[in-house]
């Protein structure tokens, strides 16, 4: 079995999983798998192009009789300026691009969950140092609040952090988050309100 085999199977497990934590109403399960199968899905497609890449390159070197021929492929097919964060009606707005259907779409996230979040962070950096990954936030976030809040939110919450430079990602290992997280985030709100 090999790698792309492993990982198709752990998606089609996590999705039985998640269907059953639905079914059983544990929505905090329903959220935290959603999130882990994400990221095998997208190791999943990584690990497809790569694959796709080495055979194309292994294809390239017959055709030109060893000589093996480059081909340049970007990083991401997408218009300079994505993602963009903007702040409109009391809502925080991530607008990207969608490189299959080659458009813009927009996750938001309210202001109220926006807050919550960035408090769940600024209790977390006091209790204990960084870096905290987006799971381990996402985790705290549902097991101190009351209310559920979608991954993607909180993906939405540290990707505009990261852009207006109030956190920064430590590769794999998660994001070092600042003491005064609070009052950074809510300047930078402020400057970003559309007028």
């Amino acid at each position: 079995m090999d790698i792309l085999d492993i990982l198709k199977k752990a998606e089609k497990e996590l999705r039985e999983a998640i269907a059953e934590a639905a079914r059983a109403g544990d929505y905090r399960a329903v959220d935290l798998g959603r999130s882990v199968a994400v990221g095998v899905k997208e190791l999943y497609e990584q690990a497809a192009g790569k694959r796709k890449v080495s055979e194309k390159s292994a294809g390239d070197e017959k055709e030109t009789g060893g000589r093996k021929r480059r081909r340049k492929i970007g990083k991401r097919n997408k218009p300079d300026g994505y993602p963009r964060f903007e702040v409109r009606n009391g809502t925080l707005f991530k607008i990207g691009w969608s490189r299959k259907q080659r458009v813009e779409y927009e996750h938001k996230t309210p202001r109220a969950i926006y807050d919550l979040i960035v408090s769940t962070m600024s209790n977390m950096e006091k209790a204990k140092s960084g870096p905290f990954t987006a799971e381990v936030i996402i985790e705290e976030m549902n097991r101190t609040n009351e209310e559920i809040v979608p991954a993607y939110q909180v993906y939405v919450v540290l990707a505009a952090l990261r852009a207006w430079g109030l956190v920064s990602q430590m590769g794999r290992e998660g994001y070092n988050i600042t003491k005064d997280i609070s009052e950074k985030a809510n300047q930078a709100w402020r400057d970003k309100v559309s007028k």
